[in-house]
C-alpha cells in the first residue's frame, strides 16, 4: 500500500509541475502520465482528482482555444485538426463564429488589392468555406468603402 501512495505522489507531483506551465486537455494529460511510465490505474486516480480539484477542465479550455483561434482568424477546419490531435474529437462552431473568424483574419492580415478572387484565394487557403467566404467579402468590401 505504501507503494501505491508514493507512486500516486510521484503522479500527482509531476501532473501540478506540468499543469503549471500550461492548460492540458484531460487526454493530452493523461498520455503524457502515461509516457512518463505512471500505470493507468494511478494515472486515473490522479486525473479523476485533478477533475474534482476542478484543475482539468475540457470544457473550460475548449471555450478558451476557440476564442483565442477566432481572435486570431482561424477557420473551423484548423481548430478542429488542431484539437484532434489533443484528444477532442468533436467541436462545434458556428458560421457565425467561422465569419467572425474570417474578418479578423482579413482586417489583421490580408494586403492585397481587395476583390472577390483575392479575397476568396485567401480565406480558401486558409480552410474557410464558401460560404463564409461570400459573406467575409460582402461585410469587408462595405467596411473599407
Amino acid at each position: 500500500m505504501k507503494k501505491q501512495i508514493c507512486s500516486e505522489e510521484k503522479v500527482k507531483s509531476y501532473a501540478y509541475r506540468l499543469l503549471s506551465k500550461k492548460d492540458y486537455f484531460e487526454q493530452e494529460l493523461k498520455q503524457k502520465l502515461l509516457l512518463k511510465g505512471f500505470s493507468l490505474a494511478v494515472v486515473q486516480e490522479v486525473i479523476n482528482d485533478l477533475k474534482e480539484k476542478n484543475l482539468l477542465n475540457d470544457e473550460k479550455l475548449l471555450e478558451r482555444y476557440k476564442e483565442k483561434a477566432l481572435l486570431k482568424g482561424k477557420s473551423s477546419v484548423n481548430l478542429k485538426q488542431k484539437l484532434y490531435r489533443k484528444g477532442i474529437l468533436s467541436v462545434e462552431i458556428s458560421e457565425e463564429d467561422e465569419l467572425t473568424a474570417a474578418l479578423n483574419l482579413l482586417k489583421r492580415s490580408f494586403k492585397k488589392e481587395k476583390t472577390f478572387e483575392n479575397i476568396a484565394k485567401f480565406l480558401k487557403n486558409r480552410g474557410f468555406k464558401y460560404s463564409v467566404t461570400v459573406r467575409a467579402f460582402d461585410i469587408f468590401s462595405k467596411e473599407e468603402e
